[in-house]
């Protein structure tokens, strides 16, 4: 189990690359799911297909996917739920909403929960105690990714976000 402070970017740039993505959907939510989705996409390359749904009646899912697993013809791909929370350093992600994410997790399925912010404990707890098919990504997960991806000063981010926006 990760700390916030873990969760949470390690440096002033980091901090200020995440501030770009919250400012941008501060009032945008579907526009944030869009950009959870491409984070997503940097997290799991072998994603074969990600709908995002509806802004409304979601049914507590930002997405729908499919993973690939395997090469050729013994490849199988496994469905997953996408969850994309844009919220500020000191609003965590809690309980109520890790619980919408599992509950709507299908058997031998998984769930990717996405935040510009952290897990607080108890909810990190349910999911690594209960053994949870969930992949938290948080806030220095996302700073990761990006820097991964070459995308490492505010600029690229702006361009970054400005490419999700148009393949969104």
């Amino acid at each position: 189990m990760r700390s916030k402070a873990e969760q949470l970017p390690q440096s002033q740039a980091g901090e200020a690359l995440i501030d770009v993505i919250r400012l941008r959907y501060k009032d945008n939510p579907y526009g944030f799911e869009v950009c959870a989705g491409a984070l997503t996409r940097l997290l799991l390359p072998d994603i074969s297909r990600l709908d995002l749904t509806r802004p409304w009646r979601d049914g507590g899912r930002d997405g729908l996917g499919r993973l690939r697993i395997g090469r050729g013809p013994a490849a199988i791909e496994v469905g997953f739920s996408l969850e994309a929370k844009c919220y500020g350093a000191n609003n965590a992600v809690g309980v109520r909403e890790v619980s919408r994410l599992i509950s709507r997790i299908k058997h031998r399925e998984f769930g990717v929960l996405v935040t510009t912010s952290y897990v607080d404990k108890q909810a990190y707890q349910e999911v690594t105690d209960d053994g949870h098919p969930v992949i938290l990504v948080t806030a220095q997960d996302i700073v990761s990714l990006l820097h991964t991806a070459g995308v490492k000063t505010l600029t690229d981010v702006n361009e970054w976000l400005d490419g999700v926006a148009m393949t969104g």
